[in-house]
């Protein structure tokens, strides 16, 4: 006699399936595709002093109905945020968006991240070499000085062709 409880118990859940999907492989894969890596480095000038400012953004968008994905993402990185872009466009879908902006996260887990599991499509591997250059600076804290800055501005200007 089979016991039916049984073979549920070794049958895996639809949820289970889908975190062991969640491998670094699929995770590049999935960056390849729909990921991105962002840097904006901005001067503020005030009466009295001016202010240097680098944003560093990791981020994947996908559709809202595939959001479950970018959840098990932040939680593999323990980082990062989700927030919701709505698209009012005709024929276009909501989407999620997982973004990690803090430069710790980014330097100590995102970056070391893709450096061992390497992006493969090569537009990609471009940009991230030059987001892990930026980060180096960012690191040592050279934005802070007017010919750091400028050597980080020179390499978002490289990283955006």
């Amino acid at each position: 006699m089979l016991k039916y409880d049984n073979m549920r118990e070794k049958t895996p859940s639809a949820d289970n399936q889908q975190e062991r999907l969640l491998t670094p492989e699929y995770i590049v894969g999935l960056t390849d595709g729909e990921g991105y890596f962002s840097v904006t480095a901005r001067l503020y000038k005030y009466r009295n002093y001016s202010s240097y400012e680098v944003k560093m953004v990791f981020g994947i968008d996908i559709k809202e109905s595939d959001g479950e994905i970018l959840k098990q993402i932040k939680r593999y990185f323990g980082c990062g945020h989700l927030s919701r872009k709505i698209d009012k466009r005709e024929n276009f879908s909501n989407q999620i968006r997982y973004q990690v902006r803090d430069h710790s996260s980014i330097l100590n887990k995102i970056i070391p991240f893709f450096q061992k599991h390497p992006l493969r499509i090569p537009s990609r591997q471009r940009k991230f070499k030059y987001f892990v250059k930026i980060g180096e600076l960012v690191v040592k804290k050279k934005y802070r000085k007017p010919q750091g800055f400028k050597k980080i501005q020179e390499l978002v200007k490289q990283m955006r062709q």
